[in-house]
């Protein structure tokens, strides 16, 4: 659907929420775009921080005079925050120019924007430089360096658009990543209790309310809480818990290619597992390794492969 404007689009649907054909129409428009979705929830915390505030005549030549003297300032602080305003009008969401919200019958929450903008343009300008994701349906992102995220519903995603650091955060939901190689630069999924550490891979992470859980499909990746640290290569998948325990992944491998055990087995323990002969590579095996010292874990390998 086309919104000619987005501000003004979204504010409307704010102070209506019980009319059901605009609340229709909005989450049809959110669901066009990631830069909808991200306007629309800066939008949504000022008119929830201004909802408190009374509702108090606004005039629009008084309040911009006011607000053009603090910032007209010479101290460095407002400098500062001039820098700031200049750069959240160049890097506002596509289609959208105006930096500020339309003078309409609810003008009175651009005057809250007015009264609040000097102390709170770090935090709004801060936010503008991220891209928020929030997924309503399953949703397939492509991020700046070619890698691909696939997002369930439910799922909430942020990064900062320029990727100079590979980091994306996910606060909550479900989706799989697939990360483009690059050598220089690790690539970095923040969750809220953990850390995956990408190095060169395809996995797939789901965060609950109680736990997180990393489940590698192809590669190897570090999984990091504030007390411990794993390396997960195929097949493996490790759990933390609400708790921040990092749970040992299941050393359980049915109908297994032997090379890929080994390889699972060796980033696991942390020493070199090898095979007997390298002709038992694509040899299959089915076996359970869970609680075994690297050295019974190496015996039983060998013991498999050589009936």
């Amino acid at each position: 659907m086309r919104v000619d404007d987005p501000r003004e689009f979204i504010i409307d649907c704010l102070s209506d929420p019980a009319n059901t054909a605009k609340q229709a129409a909005l989450g049809q428009w959110l669901q066009q775009s990631a830069a909808n979705r991200m306007l629309y929830a800066e939008l949504k915390q000022l008119w929830d921080a201004a909802a408190d505030m009374p509702p108090t005549p606004f005039n629009r030549e008084e309040e911009w005079q006011a607000l053009s003297q603090q910032i007209s300032d010479p101290s460095a602080h407002v400098v500062e925050l001039k820098r700031e305003i200049a750069s959240s009008t160049r890097e506002e969401a596509p289609g959208v120019t105006a930096p500020f919200l339309p003078f309409t019958k609810y003008a009175w929450v651009a005057a809250s924007l007015s009264l609040i903008v000097v102390t709170g343009i770090y935090l709004w300008t801060a936010r503008e430089q991220h891209i928020a994701i929030h997924a309503l349906k399953v949703e397939r992102v492509t991020l700046p360096d070619g890698s691909t995220i696939q997002a369930q519903p439910a799922t909430t995603l942020e990064y900062d658009p320029a990727f100079t650091r590979r980091c994306v955060s996910l606060t909550q939901g479900e989706a799989y990543f697939s990360i483009s190689p690059d050598e220089k630069r690790t690539f970095i999924v923040q969750l809220p209790r953990s850390t995956v550490t990408v190095l060169g891979t395809s996995f797939h992470v789901k965060v609950s309310g109680t736990t997180e859980k990393v489940d590698v499909r192809e590669g190897k990746v570090r999984l990091t809480t504030h007390t411990d640290t794993l390396i997960l290569t195929r097949g493996l998948a490790a759990q933390v818990t609400s708790a921040g325990k990092l749970l040992q992944p299941n050393l359980s491998f049915t109908n297994e290619e032997a090379g890929t055990v080994a390889t699972a087995l060796s980033a696991y323990f942390q020493v070199n597992i090898t095979l007997p002969d390298s002709t038992f590579r694509k040899k299959k095996i089915t076996a359970n390794f869970q609680n075994m010292s690297a050295k019974e874990v190496q015996q039983v390998l060998n013991a498999l492969l050589e009936q």
